[in-house]
């Protein structure tokens, strides 16, 4: 292969890359809450320019914290840091919202400046193997998520052209966050050390690491403060939420959270005040607007809704397939999933596998027989056409099961219609999971899914 071509088609593999990560963080800003709230608005005026709304402290090295003013963005603090970054916070503080919002302008740099590496976001909950080397899993990640060959993936890790953008640490289990800070920390000495990598974790999960990450400093996403709840409230015309929590300290409390804050915003409408107000734990109360916030998104007429009027299915039906799905995502040990690749563990080792196997045997089996059959009855009666069909139909039928992915289809169409039959998941699983994405229950790039917030995703876990 000559120079220029090389270069022609190692130039396509990195915008390829590069077209990936702005479309799924294009698609993270767009299904995100804040937005979301921001579009309620826009309903009667314009939607209104909404700064962060919380705090946030930069660490560096043994000097005291500083607060960062509302002006300085996330990127100023990663060239401050020269790209090697740690984000700290508490659940639903904003972690990955910030993470995305720093994807978005390093992704802009990468395209405008092919110098510039390309940012890549990664999930830690998908480093299973707890020997395997940070590096490695982020090339088997890349080839994975983004379909990029290894030997591409490589070739960049090499020219140190890949910028890690990591989420999820705080969501394995402590053994494995230890393990895992040690294996960055080596990555960082050994021979082929990124020259930038940004990583966000739960600040309590953080603090009791034994041992801490080798980055230049770290930021920690502040809870809000009453004032900020208040303005943030005001402006989003919810001036009587304001009024129902502002001497209420335990759900200022619950409000300090932006995640939180943003859910009591869109379904305030759903809420009991007293209710809610006499509920004595702050799990209760997060529970209690967590389902204030799923009936009222269950509730909404949406016009983009993927079902014909009156065929939407009920509520009910809708939390017992999400419950079931967070179940499975739980139990996985991941945060998405495919869907066209629904794993064949999530069927029930006693009673779906042997169902599944029966199944496509009879399938497999019958599309066989046919064609012996015609074999038979071309040697039988000594009619070559019959005898030539036959093996062709054979020799087509095995290399469509081997080289297109047929076989694959099948094992797919299968799985889906044992889970349909028990009632794991609807007959048409994508309208149903489009719909719950236009009801900002799960968020989807591509053909993947995931529940918009993990907090979610577990209060529908816990639910089953």
């Amino acid at each position: 292969m000559s120079k220029l071509t090389s270069s022609r088609v190692q130039l396509q593999n990195r915008q390829k890359l590069l077209l990936q990560v702005q479309n799924e963080v294009k698609q993270y800003r767009l299904q995100s809450l804040h937005r979301a709230v921001l579009t309620h608005l826009a309903q009667e005026t314009p939607p209104l320019k909404m700064r962060r709304t919380w705090d946030v402290e930069l660490k560096v090295s043994h000097h005291p914290s500083v607060r960062l003013t509302a002006d300085r963005g996330i990127i100023q603090v990663f060239d401050r840091l020269n790209g090697r970054l740690l984000i700290l916070g508490s659940p639903g503080s904003g972690k990955t919202t910030t993470l995305i919002g720093l994807a978005k302008v390093l992704v802009s740099r990468a395209r405008t400046d092919a110098e510039e590496p390309i940012p890549v976001l990664l999930n830690l909950l998908t480093w299973k193997n707890q020997d395997q080397e940070i590096i490695d899993w982020i090339i088997e990640q890349l080839q994975i998520k983004y379909g990029i060959a290894v030997y591409v993936s490589q070739d960049w890790i090499q020219q140190l052209q890949i910028l890690p953008l990591l989420d999820g640490l705080d969501e394995l289990p402590l053994n494995k966050q230890i393990q895992c800070v040690q294996q960055i920390n080596q990555l960082f000495n050994g021979d082929i050390a990124p020259l930038h990598l940004v990583i966000c974790a739960n600040v309590l999960s953080y603090q009791k690491l034994p041992e801490r990450l080798n980055l230049n400093g770290a930021i920690f996403l502040r809870p809000l403060t009453s004032q900020q709840i208040q303005d943030y409230l005001i402006n989003s015309r919810s001036r009587e939420l304001w009024h129902n929590i502002e001497t209420d300290q335990p759900l200022l409390k619950l409000a300090k959270i932006p995640l939180y804050l943003t859910m009591m915003t869109l379904a305030y409408e759903e809420i009991l005040i007293m209710s809610w107000k006499h509920l004595h734990s702050f799990e209760e109360q997060r529970d209690y607007l967590l389902n204030a916030y799923i009936r009222r998104q269950l509730n909404q007429d949406i016009h983009r809704s993927e079902y014909l009027k009156g065929k939407a299915p009920k509520s009910e039906s809708f939390r017992r397939w999400l419950g079931w799905l967070a179940t499975r995502l739980k139990t996985d040990e991941v945060t998405e999933f495919s869907v066209k690749k629904i794993p064949i563990n999530w069927l029930d080792e006693n009673e779906q596998k042997p169902r599944y196997k029966l199944t496509l045997k009879l399938i497999l089996g019958l599309i066989w027989g046919i064609i012996i059959i015609i074999i038979l009855a071309g040697v039988i009666f000594r009619t070559t056409s019959l005898l030539i069909v036959g093996m062709g139909l054979g020799l087509l039928w095995a290399i469509l099961l081997e080289k297109s992915g047929l076989k694959q289809k099948i094992e797919q169409f299968v799985i889906r219609w044992i889970l349909w039959k028990d009632g794991n998941i609807p007959g048409n699983y994508q309208r149903f999971l489009n719909d719950a994405t236009n009801k900002l229950l799960l968020q989807r790039t591509g053909d993947r899914y995931r529940f918009i917030n993990r907090l979610l995703q577990e209060h529908f876990a816990n639910k089953i």
